[in-house]
């Protein structure tokens, strides 16, 4: 039985505060309780140096040739692998139905993309060529009206392309992104790996610090509040269950365990959101920190959204305390102190007092 992946991963404590998993209510002014903080200014934390290497920027690079092969065209019988670009007009019993039809459209034979039928059928057609298929859709294809139904495909063939490995050339990055010079391209591809590792890093940073405080806090939890997150929490793995047609019991033996055992992880799990959630409120308001229309647009830049875009898919409410515990979290993280940095130095210092002494003697 496949693992069913447990919903909103809250443990995962900056990923639970930056994905809309809090569920808070009334504009943010739930009773979640109360909490003594530790120390949040210069947590020791290790924050390595983010690097990108030449065989990073290769790997990527070989990436991007293998998905976008070369296609000359070629006066031959279309084979299996070649694409094929055509005109097609689909109909039923005579008319042309909805979604049947379609111009200038570029199809790999051998890919699967339509229905059994359609692409064999255009194996050995040339350039020129017009080629009915009478065809059958399958019995549980999505539109019900056509599932099970003979059709007609009128397909003209445009032309037929062969693939071939692409190079990695000024022309072939022009063919694929907006530079110029393969140069240019190899420095656009750096940027974007060392933007990803950095905004990595950071998460990872600001989970260690919250986490660190989180340990060195006393709470006293509302537990009305948590009782309260705790059930919508358990509707939500409910409602994930029988979207894949299991149940609660299976969603639990799916993840090793029993659902008492489920359940109390989830308890937990909410226990920890609430903490989370504790320290942030009380930084916040401590250091006075508000949430504005740039730090809206950190977070969306950081998730890759528009500020637009993210509000659409979260809500105005729910978003706006993501970011604003976004802001808290990289707050704490700018604070923190540098344990890798710190080691570094000592270790510098104990290889320089090394090499006096070597001198001296």
């Amino acid at each position: 039985m496949k693992k069913i992946a447990l919903i909103c991963l809250c443990t995962m404590t900056a990923l639970s505060l930056l994905t809309g998993c809090s569920g808070s209510t009334e504009g943010g002014k739930e009773n979640l309780g109360t909490v003594e903080l530790g120390e949040y200014k210069g947590v020791k934390v290790n924050m390595p140096e983010v690097l990108v290497t030449d065989a990073e920027v290769d790997s990527r690079i070989n990436q991007v040739l293998s998905q976008n092969p070369k296609e000359d065209e070629v006066d031959r019988p279309a084979a299996e692998g070649d694409v094929v670009n055509i005109d097609y007009v689909g109909t039923k019993d005579g008319v042309e139905f909805e979604g049947g039809s379609a111009k200038d459209f570029d199809l790999t034979l051998g890919s699967g993309s339509f229905i059994d039928g359609f692409e064999d059928g255009l194996i050995g057609v040339k350039k020129g060529d017009k080629k009915e298929l009478d065809l059958t859709f399958p019995e549980t294809y999505q539109e019900k009206s056509l599932a099970g139904q003979p059709v007609v495909f009128t397909v003209t063939v445009n032309a037929v392309k062969e693939k071939k490995d692409a190079v990695l050339d000024d022309e072939f990055v022009q063919r694929v992104s907006d530079y110029k010079t393969v140069d240019e391209y190899k420095e656009s591809i750096r940027a974007d790996l060392l933007k990803q590792k950095q905004q990595a890093a950071d998460r990872q940073v600001q989970t260690s610090v919250l986490q660190q405080v989180v340990a060195d806090s006393t709470f006293k939890l509302n537990k009305n509040a948590v009782s309260k997150r705790y059930n919508t929490r358990l509707k939500q793995y409910e409602q994930q269950a029988k979207m894949y047609g299991s149940s609660l019991a299976g969603m639990a033996q799916a993840n090793g365990m029993d659902v008492p055992g489920l359940q109390e992880a989830i308890y937990a799990s909410v226990k920890d959101d609430v903490k989370n959630q504790l320290v942030i409120n009380t930084i916040a308001e401590r250091e006075g920190l508000v949430l504005e229309d740039a730090g809206r647009e950190a977070f969306a830049e950081s998730n890759g959204q528009t500020v637009d875009a993210a509000v659409g898919y979260y809500g105005q409410e729910t978003f706006d305390e993501m970011a604003l515990n976004y802001k808290v979290m990289k707050f704490m993280a700018d604070n923190a102190a540098n344990v890798a940095q710190a080691s570094e130095a000592e270790t510098t210092a104990a290889e320089t007092e090394a090499a006096e002494t070597t001198a001296a003697q």
